[in-house]
């Protein structure tokens, strides 16, 4: 859409765009995570509730489903985990990018200065002063 409409994204705006999605997407697994959090606590309450009623059968089944939270716990912070190096990686990339542009402005400046300095002429005028 931004082809027909507009015109092509540099890859600076790529980069930063992705980042916000990343960053937004961190902030939603942790959301749920800390909701899934809320939830174990509630569950080990209950089961301590339904363990003092004698209710054995329901304390299995509730164990079952903490056990499950917990390992849904588990992924979510590992997802987190893999967004988060996926975002380092680009923000390394867009490190590297612009020392790279930098690089390039150096090496223009200094290839202006080559041809600027003369040395044929320079190097006698050296020698010249060298000898006083």
């Amino acid at each position: 859409m931004d082809l027909l409409f507009g015109r092509r994204k540099t890859p600076e705006e790529l980069l930063r765009q992705n980042q916000r999605a990343l960053a937004r997407a961190m902030r939603e697994l942790d959301r749920e995570r800390q909701k899934l959090e809320a939830q174990e606590k509630k569950i080990i309450v209950d089961i301590k509730k339904m363990a003092k009623q004698g209710q054995m059968d329901a304390v299995k089944i509730m164990a079952k489903d903490l056990v499950r939270t917990r390992r849904y716990v588990k992924k979510f912070i590992t997802m987190r985990a893999n967004i988060q190096a996926v975002s380092l990686k680009i923000q390394t990339l867009k490190s590297n990018n612009s020392m790279a542009q930098a690089m390039k402005g150096v090496t223009k400046a200094m290839a202006t200065m080559n041809r600027q300095v003369r040395a044929h002429e320079v190097v006698p005028k050296a020698m010249v002063t060298k000898k006083y």
